[in-house]
């Protein structure tokens, strides 16, 4: 231990230390806020955080009795009483709560950063879709609703809905709706090579089943209106309530995409503006309702409800839909949200009801990252 005090001067090391792992930290800090996000980046950034707490203990550990007299502020700091530590608690605490509250500067950096990714050019495939539309009528003047999702690792090409309804569960209007949902043109068939197979795990992502080895697919335009995927997002076609000839909820005409609710499936990370035709006022419940075919594990296996015509038909459910939702306030101050897993769909679309059992799902979970919901208000 003398080495180290004599070999290592630890003030000065410390010192050092902090510096250049400040650098580091600020510099994946402004790269993860401004660009496409990088699994190198952020290791770097957490590995040097680490080191910095790290470091920060050891300091804190050294320097404990005059640490603790500047944080009381019961004691004189150059013969003086100070509101010092009162006033840094009071700062840092105010910039924890702005994100929550939408004060300032907490969504102005919120934008900013959407801002400098949507502008990133430097992912090949260009990672982040902005989309910007107006629901009819063209006039809107309601608020605009902001919507980031971040993909999970399974999201390749899921069927989903955005949409508005009251805290009681009363459906007001769809923000967003996957072109094939939304007009219902599931032209895509797909069947298996061999009927007995069963499926216990993801078809298209995995190394137990190889999609081109077990089905087959081709595409039948005549199938649009006839081939019904009321499993796919349950939820939220029993919220919209569009009920075709033969029971299923599901709409059989085009009006969603007539009115600007329905869109190409967005297989990215996207940022999705949506201003609403009329300013409201209120809490109301924003949900997302999100399916994947074919993503079947141990328990949802290909052959788990054989007496469940739709189940076991030639939509390949798998895993049922999930629901996440964010509870936002029309009439506070702009508020950044997070949306929150609340629970699942029916696997064959029977009812609307949300299941809070998410036990047996497992890929399903890892569909989306995250999902950031924030609003500005209308200018009129």
């Amino acid at each position: 231990m003398s080495f180290f005090k004599s070999r290592l001067p630890t003030r000065a090391f410390i010192g050092g230390a902090l510096f250049f792992a400040f650098l580091v930290m600020l510099i994946t800090s402004f790269l993860l806020f401004s660009q496409q996000h990088s699994n190198l980046i952020a290791l770097i950034h957490t590995l040097i955080g680490i080191v910095m707490v790290v470091i920060v203990i050891w300091h804190l550990v050294k320097n404990s009795k005059p640490l603790m007299q500047y944080l009381n502020p019961l004691k004189k700091h150059g013969g003086k009483y100070t509101f010092t530590f009162p006033l840094a608690i009071l700062i840092i605490t105010y910039f924890v709560v702005s994100p929550f509250l939408g004060l300032s500067p907490a969504m102005e950096v919120y934008r900013l950063g959407q801002s400098l990714k949507a502008a990133d050019k430097g992912a090949a495939n260009e990672e982040y879709v902005v989309i910007e539309r107006t629901l009819m009528p063209e006039n809107a003047d309601g608020q605009t609703i902001s919507i980031e999702l971040k993909k999970g690792p399974y999201f390749l090409w899921p069927q989903y809905a955005i949409w508005l309804e009251t805290v009681t569960g009363e459906f007001v209007q769809p923000l967003y709706v996957t072109s094939a949902i939304g007009t219902n043109n599931f032209t895509n068939k797909v069947s298996k090579k061999d009927p007995s197979q069963v499926f216990t795990s993801h078809v298209m992502i995995g190394a137990n089943v190889n999609p081109e080895d077990s089905l087959i697919g081709r595409e039948e335009r005549e199938s649009k209106d006839t081939r019904m995927r009321p499993e796919s997002l349950p939820v939220f076609l029993h919220q919209l309530g569009m009920q075709a000839k033969n029971g299923l909820f599901v709409p059989t005409d085009d009006s969603l995409s007539i009115d600007g609710f329905s869109g190409a499936t967005m297989t990215d990370n996207f940022n999705y503006h949506v201003t609403l035709p009329n300013s409201l006022s209120g809490q109301y419940r924003i949900r997302l309702e999100v399916n994947h075919s074919f993503d079947f594990n141990e328990y949802y296996s290909s052959d788990r409800f054989p007496d469940d015509p739709v189940y076991s038909g030639d939509g390949f459910s798998a895993q049922p839909s999930v629901l996440y939702q964010a509870l936002i306030d029309f009439d506070k101050p702009e508020q950044l949200l997070k949306m929150q897993l609340i629970g699942r769909g029916h696997h064959s679309g029977r009812n609307g009801e949300v299941y809070q059992d998410v036990s047996n799902l497992t890929t399903a979970l890892q569909l989306v990252e995250r999902v950031l919901v924030s609003f500005k208000q209308s200018n009129s």
